[in-house]
């Protein structure tokens, strides 16, 4: 963790370490912002899993009940060969249970029961609905401004109540309790595989520090310029990730990460000597 630090410290502003830069192999580089990456991932994941991990083990204990508070009493579906039939009065609608609480008006349903009507597109739009179940098919808002048609085979023979669902329910209950601990694995490997994106990046920004190096009369290769990158990108990702950490507004000047990352290849180099060319390692 001290040298992480010292590393981290030198890729900002050490002019002699970068000097060593030069001469070092990939793999040093690809070490040093591999370990950057993953320290960050995991500090970030611990921040934002304290409050969290609470608000989602709370939310998974209530959900049962809210269901089955939402889910008519009597409504029964079933799909026999592809088949829909419902026991209510058609079209049914399921209200949008996030529309819950609003102020009356027109409000989108959350599912729309019609096995009756045959399914069009502007009967889908009419309906102002998220999911409408046919009497073949389901069709459902793709958020993207499309819908997705799901028809049903001959093989779909199902069963749809109360019943079913509660018991559905209690064989998903044991795993309830690794919820958030998966949601906190998902924060983690998503944050992990953003900063990841970085090493993309750099196929573009290490193209940027090598200009810049011919602009300061340096002999850099490709790949050395690249492996710079790993080090001078320290910065700017530092800063955002800050600044995302504490809500602040974000950096929206364009190319501003890019900018920083060179402004920092500047400062390092400004003040040592060219040297020459050195072999890839």
């Amino acid at each position: 963790m001290k040298q992480l630090i010292e590393h981290v410290k030198k890729s900002i502003y050490g002019p002699e370490y970068y000097r060593e830069l030069e001469m070092r192999p990939f793999s040093f580089s690809l070490k040093y912002y591999s370990a950057l990456a993953l320290f960050v991932a995991l500090l970030l994941t611990i921040v934002s899993s304290i409050p969290l991990v609470p608000e989602v083990s709370r939310a998974v204990r209530e959900f049962p009940e809210k269901f089955f508070a939402y889910y008519p009493d009597q409504l029964e579906v079933k799909i026999e060969k592809g088949i829909v039939t419902s026991n209510v009065s058609e079209p049914y609608v399921l209200p949008d249970p996030a529309a819950a609480g609003q102020a009356t008006g027109e409000q989108g349903a959350f599912l729309i029961i019609d096995t009756k009507t045959p399914f069009s597109l502007e009967q889908f739009r009419a309906y102002k609905t998220l999911t409408w179940l046919g009497e073949k098919q389901i069709a459902m808002d793709d958020g993207g401004g499309g819908v997705r048609i799901v028809p049903f085979t001959e093989n779909t023979t199902l069963t749809i109540n109360e019943g079913t669902i509660r018991g559905f329910e209690q064989r998903l209950r044991p795993f309830y309790k690794f919820i958030a601990a998966l949601v906190v694995g998902v924060i983690f490997l998503g944050l992990l595989i953003g900063f990841c994106f970085n090493f993309v990046y750099l196929f573009f920004g290490a193209l940027l520090i090598f200009l810049l190096g011919r602009l300061m009369k340096r002999h850099w290769s490709y790949g050395t310029c690249y492996r710079i990158g790993l080090h001078a990108i320290t910065l700017p990702f530092l800063i955002f990730v800050v600044f995302s950490l504490f809500s602040f507004p974000p950096l929206d000047l364009p190319f501003l990460y890019t900018l920083i990352m060179l402004g920092v290849v500047f400062v390092n180099f400004k003040d040592v000597a060219p040297s020459p060319p050195v072999p890839e390692t």
